[in-house]
């Protein structure tokens, strides 16, 4: 046997939807599904994909997004998804085959970082990606929470009609999201798929909208709420939250004391929330906030580590660290970098503080794992402790990564 791996061509993509949804344990796309929305969200994803003759067996691809990084910085980056093989081919390197393809795209396209979401944590460390990212599942009792202390008290709010969805939401998401790094921008296409239940009205799936003293829409808020289980013996209704942003962080509590006010609900639950989530603090009472689950969220590789680390900024501190990189996949980005507080230069003849490969340095890239904890696991060394103490000063991020979009 054979295996060829190639560029997925169009009239292949969807024998490859086939084979991601069967290795993903999903119900092939159906004729409908596929016309209105699947084959226009494969068409924009360049990939890769794996053959034994003319039977498709593997796929891997990446969406074309910009990341930001510390400072505010937007990169472009590969925003790895729908990766699968079929059960009948696994354990015989064709995920491998098609994670240095893919790296090597990305190479060749000039994006510095690339990203994914992880179905199983112990794939990506091979092919250069570092936990850069987690987030935590919480549930909020709102009758508890609320007053929600710093939440803006000048502004309005407004639910969108589903018809308003996909005109408003894009330019709002890119005026308000991006105020931690991590966060993604969204192709346009992606909206229709984020909101589709309260696009489509198949569900009590709500956007409610913010708007400012100014008149001027600054934050969002999707969710969706539903009666419990014994609402007879009283209100027990229950809500879930998707996606909230705003433009300030009064404006993001805005968005939460909105929530505590809304009648019947008795408990919020949202399965992604930043691990620094100021709504915690911001309670009334801090113990209606209950984290319930903390989970990886963002994995993320340096593909152009000259750039990528050039484009962040670093927090201000005395001194510099040298760090040493080495990434058996692309080796150009074997070399030591001087890092201090105004910014990053390459010189390969400095003696190394720090000693780490391209998964040691892409974690801590974002400012989400710190340089001592991939000292102390053991995926970077150094002999000097106070380096590492200075490496996470200049790292280190406020507020924390957070990406909060899957893909």
């Amino acid at each position: 046997m054979t295996i060829v791996f190639r560029a997925t061509q169009p009239d292949e993509l969807r024998r490859a939807a086939v084979v991601v949804t069967t290795a993903l344990m999903g119900s092939p796309p159906s004729d409908d599904d596929w016309n209105e929305r699947g084959q226009a969200s494969w068409e924009e994803m360049p990939s890769y994909t794996a053959w034994d003759d003319d039977r498709c067996v593997g796929h891997v691809g990446h969406f074309l997004v910009e990341t930001v990084v510390p400072g505010g910085t937007r990169l472009g980056t590969g925003a790895v998804s729908r990766v699968g093989v079929l059960p009948t081919y696994r354990r015989r390197g064709i995920a491998k085959g098609l994670m240095h393809e893919l790296v090597a795209d990305a190479d060749r396209r000039g994006l510095p970082l690339m990203s994914l979401r992880a179905s199983e944590a112990t794939i990506y460390e091979r092919f250069g990606f570092g936990l850069a990212g987690e987030f935590c599942g919480i549930e909020l009792i709102p009758r508890q929470a609320a007053p929600i202390r710093g939440a803006a008290t000048d502004g309005s709010m407004r639910l969108l009609r589903p018809d308003e969805i996909v005109d408003v939401l894009p330019d709002l998401y890119d005026r308000v999201a991006f105020g931690r790094p991590g966060v993604i921008t969204r192709p346009a296409s992606w909206y229709r798929r984020l909101f589709k239940d309260a696009i489509e009205g198949s569900k009590a799936s709500f956007v409610a909208v913010h708007t400012n003293a100014d008149g001027i829409d600054d934050g969002y808020i999707h969710y969706e709420n539903e009666w419990d289980d014994g609402h007879a013996d009283g209100p027990t209704g229950k809500g879930e939250v998707y996606d909230a942003y705003g433009a300030t962080p009064a404006t993001e509590l805005a968005l939460w004391q909105y929530l505590c006010d809304v009648d019947l609900v008795t408990r919020w639950k949202a399965t992604e929330r930043p691990i620094d989530d100021l709504v915690r603090t911001a309670c009334h009472d801090t113990r209606a906030y209950r984290v319930r689950s903390v989970d990886d969220e963002q994995w993320l590789r340096l593909v152009d580590v000259d750039i990528a680390l050039a484009a962040r900024t670093y927090s201000p501190a005395d001194g510099e660290v040298a760090i040493r990189v080495t990434d058996p996949l692309l080796p150009r980005n074997d070399g030591t970098f001087v890092v201090s507080a105004g910014g990053v230069r390459r010189d390969d003849t400095a003696e190394a503080d720090i000693v780490t490969d391209i998964v040691g340095l892409s974690a801590a890239y974002l400012g989400g794992t710190s340089w001592f904890a991939v000292t102390a696991t053991g995926r970077a060394s150094t002999g000097d402790p106070a380096s590492v103490a200075l490496a996470d000063t200049l790292f280190r991020t406020t507020p924390g990564p957070f990406c909060g979009t899957f893909f």
